[in-house]
């Protein structure tokens, strides 16, 4: 597990090339889908032909609903191989600080969408004659794991690698929130398009929604370092709203969440304050996150080629052909002592 106070300290690596990464995601994830959406657009039946009716159940379609996460896992192993791989499922073993936090967060959010109903109910908003019976809630939000096909996906790619990186261009919660949430929005876009014309309009509040939802999560992802738990499974039952017929989806319902999540958002933003003095943690960044004391430990089971790693084989002469002398740039911060490494296992 690892501890709850040690992150490496940010490298300013000035020759190393970060926004290939980026251009990498962005064409696989956003670049594929818009591909395809303006493959149909262009000549229906020769796309249908060609890729098949555009269903979930349809091979090309799951594949690209997964394309983030694909992206972003080819990333980790391009940047440092498969200890990249590794490093990224091991950001998702929770510290014991980490279960109240996500235990908390999944009670709040089921708070929120049964306030949607009743906030949306106070306005004359139509909604679900009765919920679901308790059992078959149970059953419903446990299922959508499966239904949600893109739910990981989003997880992985967006919050695992985008946010991550907008954290290091941005320095900002809010800028890399807003970011990360239009570019959500972009990739979804096709999929309202094709859906309904009631989810194409309904498009700018859904990134609106996105946007105020992934600036909470950057300030929440930063204090779990990097764990993107801290955004599946609250999303997860934020999702679950409509599933559970505690509301429809539709324009007005959309502006309640929106209300209740920038209220939500706010608090949040209060509360972490207060718990670490008066300033929220700084972003965590691609790819220092990556990158804990479990990089550059003796008896690591896989070997790197990340900088970090690099910095270490150059500093101590451990991988074959590196010299003790510094191959990389000699402005890198020193390595942590070993006080700051302790406790991970």
């Amino acid at each position: 597990m690892r501890n709850s106070s040690t992150t490496t300290p940010a490298v300013n690596h000035r020759g190393t090339p970060y926004t290939k990464y980026l251009i990498l995601f962005l064409a696989l994830s956003i670049g594929s889908v818009w591909a395809l959406a303006i493959f149909f657009l262009a000549n229906y039946d020769l796309a249908v032909s060609v890729v098949g009716e555009l269903k979930l159940t349809n091979p090309v379609v799951i594949i690209i609903l997964h394309s983030p996460a694909i992206a972003a896992l080819l990333i980790f192993a391009l940047y440092d191989g498969w200890r990249g791989i590794t490093n990224f499922f091991r950001t998702l073993v929770p510290r014991r600080t980490d279960l109240r936090w996500l235990a908390a967060l999944m009670a709040i959010m089921v708070a929120y969408i049964f306030a949607v109903r009743y906030v949306g109910m106070l306005f004359g908003i139509p909604m679900p004659p009765e919920p679901l019976a308790p059992v078959d809630m149970v059953l419903t939000f446990l299922s959508m794991f499966i239904m949600e096909i893109g739910m990981l996906a989003i997880t992985v790619g967006w919050y695992g690698f985008f946010l991550p990186f907008m954290h290091r261009v941005t320095k900002s919660h809010i800028w890399s929130g807003i970011a990360t949430g239009v570019g959500i929005g972009v990739f979804v876009a096709p999929g309202n398009l094709f859906s309904s014309f009631e989810l194409a309009t309904a498009w700018p509040i859904y990134v609106a929604q996105l946007s105020v939802l992934s600036i909470g999560m950057s300030m929440l992802i930063s204090k779990g370092k990097g764990n993107v738990l801290f955004f599946l499974l609250p999303f997860w039952v934020s999702a679950s709203g409509s599933w559970l017929d505690l509301y429809y989806f539709n324009t007005p319902t959309q502006l309640v969440q929106l209300g209740l999540f920038s209220a939500l958002v706010m608090l949040l933003r209060f509360v972490l304050k207060r718990q670490s003095g008066g300033q929220l943690d700084a972003p965590f960044s691609f790819p220092e996150y990556l990158e804990h004391e479990y990089t550059v430990a003796k008896r690591a089971p896989i070997a790197g080629k990340g900088d970090r790693s690099r910095e270490h084989a150059a500093r101590t002469g451990v991988l074959t052909g590196v010299s003790p002398v510094s191959s990389v740039s000699r402005s890198a911060e020193p390595e942590p002592d070993e006080s700051v490494r302790e406790g991970i296992v």
